[in-house]
Parts: C-alpha cells; structure tokens; sequence
C-alpha cells in the first residue's frame, strides 16, 4: 500500500513538472508567434516599399527611350544642327527626371534600408526566443528521461512486491 501510495505520488510530481513544461513551452510559443508576425508585417512594408521603387524606376526607362531616339537622329547630318537645339532640350528634361528619379530612389533606399534594420532587429528578438525554447526543451527531454527511469524503477519494485505477495498467496488460509 505504501509502495503504491509512493508510486502515485511520484507520478502525480511528475505530471505537475510535465504540466509546468508544456505551460513554458506555449509562452514560449506565443512570443514566437508574435515575433514572427512583426517580421511578417516587416516583409510586407518592405514588399510594398518595392513595389514603389520600381514604380520610380520607370521613367528612367522612358530615359532610355529619349537617349536611343537622339542617337537616331545624329545619323542626318543635314538636320543635325535644326534638331540638336530640340534633342538638348529634351536631354535637359529627361535629366530633370531622372534627378528627380533618383532623389526618390534614394530616399525610398533609405525608407528600405529603415526597415530592413527593423527586420534585422526582429530577428535578433527571434533568435534569443527561438534560443530560449531550445534550451526550455531541452529541460523537457532530461526530465522526461528521468522520469522514464524513475518509472522503471517503479515497476521492478511493484514487480518484487508481486512476487513476494504471490507467495503469500500459497500460503493455506484456515
């Protein structure tokens, strides 16, 4: 009776310790969860601050177009000095825009940057959680290995009281 009382009592600590793990482990759990939102918040800013960059990027294609059609022009000689005068000022233009472009480009560069800094700060959070749960289930795993020998220590006992009691069951009753 006591050896069962032992039993019980020692099952019972260790499904208390087993209970208090796995509440560690879903705290653990959702700040995880919660640091992989922000970082899933992150990639979608900088998904959107992209998307505005290369919505910038265009009108140094349109750049390119005005550069390519000026050299097409240069093979007329007899209508090089009548349409220099035009092609100068649309240079003049197309370099307003792509100062223009650029001021924009560096300014959303340095927004990305911004972000990827914050994302880069994120993770750091990420990795000393992910670190923390580690080491957490790590204190599982040893636990649960002694409570697995502690159990099995347990069972040869109740073994050797079986055996003792089923020699006391020979035994003629009057």
């Amino acid at each position: 009776m006591l050896a069962r009382a032992i039993v019980i009592l020692i099952n019972l600590g260790l499904l208390g310790l087993m209970g208090w793990g796995t509440f560690q482990q879903i705290t653990t759990q959702q700040e995880t969860n919660r640091v992989m939102a922000d970082v899933h918040k992150n990639i979608r800013q900088a998904h959107r601050l992209t998307v505005v960059t290369n919505e910038q990027l265009k009108p140094l294609g349109e750049t390119a177009e005005v550069v390519e059609a000026m050299n097409a022009k240069l093979g007329n000689t007899v209508n090089l000095l009548a349409r220099m005068n035009t092609s100068l000022a649309n240079v003049q233009a197309s370099e307003q825009k792509i100062v223009q472009g650029l001021d924009r480009l560096n300014k959303n560069t340095t927004m990305v940057m911004n972000q990827l800094g914050n994302i880069s700060r994120q993770n750091e959070q990420l990795l000393a959680s992910a670190t923390r749960t580690a080491k957490q289930s790590r204190s599982e795993h040893n636990l649960v290995e002694d409570l697995y020998d502690m159990t099995g220590t347990t069972i040869q006992q109740v073994a050797k009281l079986n055996r003792k009691f089923a020699i006391l069951g020979k035994i003629p009753v009057p």
